[in-house]
């Protein structure tokens, strides 16, 4: 019996060591192309103050399907540049130390929301409310992150003009009426 094993292995062996490789066969057809998945962006304004106790809830428009693996970026507008017509965005979250303490600007969101909203290390008061913030979210598929080496990049990203050039024109704005 073992014997015959040895030799069945070393047959096998054999026949597959022999010869040079064959040519390579003809390219298979194309395939189908795949679903554009872009980032997408969308803007609202935020009332932060006592009466919403510091919070606010925006729903995710219709046009943007977000998935529980998919990434969300949100920014605050905080400057227009006018010699060089740049706006200016900053990454939340954003750490603020002052007379009082440390003021988080920070967010969350869900498949259907995006919170923005403040925490402070003491009580937040009138001193702390702020009117017309303007918010630009970020949308990330996963799928889209999946696609080539942009995972670490775009989460790293400090600002949407750097998130806008690791991606180059691949970032779709939602327009809202």
């Amino acid at each position: 019996m073992m014997k015959f094993l040895l030799s069945a292995i070393a047959f096998f062996l054999l026949l597959n060591g022999c010869g040079d490789q064959g040519p390579v066969g003809p390219r298979g057809p194309e395939g189908p192309a795949g679903p554009s998945i872009l980032p997408t962006s969308f803007e609202f304004e935020v009332d932060l103050n006592q009466s919403n106790d510091f919070s606010f809830v925006r729903e995710i428009p219709s046009g943007i399907e977000v998935l529980n693996q998919d990434v969300m970026l949100v920014y605050v507008f905080e400057d227009y540049i006018e010699e060089d017509n740049l706006d200016v965005w900053r990454k939340l979250p954003l750490t603020e130390f002052n007379a009082n303490g440390t003021l988080l600007y920070d967010f969350d969101f869900t498949r259907v929301d995006v919170r923005v909203f403040l925490e402070a290390n003491y009580m937040l008061g009138p001193a702390d409310e702020f009117q017309g913030l303007l918010i630009r979210a970020v949308h990330i598929p996963a799928d889209f992150l999946n696609t080539g080496n942009f995972k670490t990049q775009a989460l790293d990203a400090e600002t949407f003009g750097e998130l806008q050039q690791m991606l180059g024109s691949d970032i779709r704005k939602l327009n809202q009426n």
